[in-house]
């Protein structure tokens, strides 16, 4: 039986939108965001010297945090349009065509990385993209069907796979809080974090074979699905939730116009984003045990600490983030952001090319190599945020934006 007042609403769409409000469709200041944290990805990932400035640049966070969390929110805002506008067998269709393209542009990443990656990295001795690969060079048929299955998942191409699995569990989710509220989807999250935080993962490698296939358990990808899931349920409840005030659905005048940020609430957020900044850049290591200081910060299974950090810096965000977006140099950003999956796909393999220019397992790149690579790939990403522009005005039936 649903809870009588749900903390998190079941805000599916019941009721006609007010007649006075007008929606804005997608929010320009979002692609914006996703643009930047698309870039700041591709500076950490790449073997240049940008990284010593784009990693975790603001505290215990990297792009990553932001891309599933915005992706999530954005999925959020666009299915509670379409289920208004056209019921709830529309979203489905829509998830569903989301999910497959999601899926076909990994596909062609691992071909290529099977292939033109795999035999460079061989012929030319490379030991990055060799132990890159190291399963796939170890049983290629294995590795590539385990691939496609989303058990073998190789650095740099482990979000994707994440991405499609939290994009399938969507419908569900959506489901369930349409039926008893946000409340089950976000608590049953945050149990399934916590436990994965205590080894829910290692338990269920060790446990659990639903294909019968024997991935090593360093092939199967850098991030802990468990753990991460929690920011996109997260992501997927809020997008839900204020998709009408977010897209301007509603009239300024409204009450529910604005996403309001209690004051005090805004405060502690900024007292903690200026905490963790500080942490950051400090020897925390050395005041208190390196193993849980490791364990509060851990990237991959999300740890407590980075949860709370990221949750600062998106609160202080959302009341700062308009006025950010709002600078001329930053506009240039929303480009990526609209085509965010063909932008992360260049990016990936950009990546790669920058490995695999150096035969050393940890590339250091001569500066002459950086300074090429590194403007070469970012005009590479807005190349081809160009060209998905150009292809999409040329199909006007895919009215729907890229990403």
């Amino acid at each position: 039986m649903a809870s009588a007042h749900p903390v998190i609403q079941n805000t599916g769409p019941q009721e006609p939108a007010p007649p006075q409000g007008k929606g804005r469709g997608r929010l320009i200041e979002l692609d914006i965001l996703r643009g930047f944290l698309l870039l700041w990805m591709t500076l950490t990932h790449l073997p240049t010297k940008a990284n010593l400035i784009s990693n975790q640049t603001f505290g215990f966070v990297s792009g990553a945090e932001g891309f599933i969390f915005l992706a999530a929110f954005m999925v959020g805002q666009l299915e509670f349009r379409i289920e208004k506008k056209s019921g709830p067998r529309a979203t489905l269709r829509d998830l569903s065509k989301r999910t497959l393209r999601i899926y076909a542009y990994h596909c062609v990443l691992l071909v290529f990385a099977f292939t033109l990656v795999a035999e460079f990295g061989v012929s030319f001795h490379r030991l990055a993209l060799q132990n890159l690969l190291s399963f796939y060079l170890q049983q290629p048929n294995h590795a590539a069907i385990a691939a496609a299955l989303l058990l073998y998942r190789p650095s740099l191409l482990d979000i994707l796979p994440m991405y499609i699995v939290f994009m399938a569990l969507t419908p569900l989710a959506r489901k369930i809080a349409h039926r008893w509220s946000w409340d089950p989807v976000v608590y049953s999250s945050l149990a399934v974090w916590a436990a994965a935080q205590f080894g829910l993962r290692a338990w269920i490698y060790r446990h659990v074979n639903v294909f019968g296939l024997s991935v090593p358990e360093a092939s199967t990808g850098a991030f802990d699905v468990y753990a991460w899931q929690l920011l996109w349920m997260i992501g997927l409840a809020l997008g839900t939730i204020y998709a009408e005030s977010v897209a301007g659905a509603l009239a300024p005048g409204d009450p529910h116009s604005e996403v309001g940020i209690p004051p005090w609430l805004l405060k502690l957020a900024i007292a903690v984003s200026v905490v963790f900044l500080v942490l950051r850049y400090s020897p925390t290591d050395r005041w208190m045990d390196p193993s849980v200081y490791g364990w509060l910060i851990d990237k991959w299974h999300l740890g407590p600490a980075r949860l709370i950090n990221f949750s600062a810096l998106a609160i202080v965000l959302v009341r700062f983030g308009a006025r950010i977006a709002a600078l001329p140099f930053i506009k240039p950003l929303a480009s990526l952001g609209q085509a965010s999956i063909e932008v992360f796909c260049v990016h990936v393999l950009c990546c790669l090319a920058g490995h695999a220019l150096n035969p050393d397992a940890d590339a250091e790149l001569p500066l002459w190599q950086q300074s090429i690579l590194l403007p070469a790939t970012i005009g590479a990403l807005f190349l081809t945020a160009w060209l998905q522009r150009k292809w999409i005005a040329k199909k006007p039936a895919r009215t729907a934006a890229s990403g």
